[in-house]
């Protein structure tokens, strides 16, 4: 997502510099007029950027929030799970009687084997939000800085 929000960007930005630059050659006016125009081109194609890298971002937050939702969904309904598988452990626990005491081991270990299961799940999941953070923080960040430093390198240019 990140590379496409900057190509997007980019894409933007460099057809508006050269499309404005373009009508403004072919139009007959003195130099000074003309350098006028450029500059003015140029400041309303990275206003135009800033304003698409705004609601980048805006999108890029909202997307977030609903995947960190999704996330906190799952992660409640796998707590519960377990929870239940583990009261149901103890009471397999509990009622140890002769032939039952073989078969509440057996279940133990395919608790066990669950738990783990749930545990690495968990990490992922953890670990796949704060990928998403960090790649909505920077991601969003670069493009911008880029399209505002491009802004201000054309303009002095002018």
């Amino acid at each position: 997502m990140k590379k496409d929000n900057r190509s997007l960007l980019w894409g933007v930005l460099a057809g508006s510099i050269v499309g404005s630059v373009t009508a403004l050659l072919f139009a007959p006016k003195p130099g000074k007029e003309l350098r006028k125009d450029i500059a003015e081109g140029t400041t309303e194609a990275v206003d135009k950027v800033q304003v698409i890298a705004g609601q980048a971002g805006e999108k890029t937050t909202e997307i977030y929030g609903k995947a960190k939702e999704a996330v906190v969904s799952v992660v409640s309904e796998v707590k519960e799970w377990s929870k239940s598988v583990k009261d149901a452990v103890e009471e397999a626990d509990v009622a140890t009687v002769s032939g039952i005491a073989e078969q509440a081991v057996e279940v133990t270990d395919a608790v066990e084997a669950v738990r783990d299961e749930v545990a690495a799940y968990e990490a992922a999941e953890e670990a796949a939000v704060v990928e998403a953070e960090i790649e909505a923080v920077t991601g969003t960040d670069a493009a911008v800085a880029e399209a505002i430093e491009d802004g201000k390198t054309a303009g002095k240019l002018s």
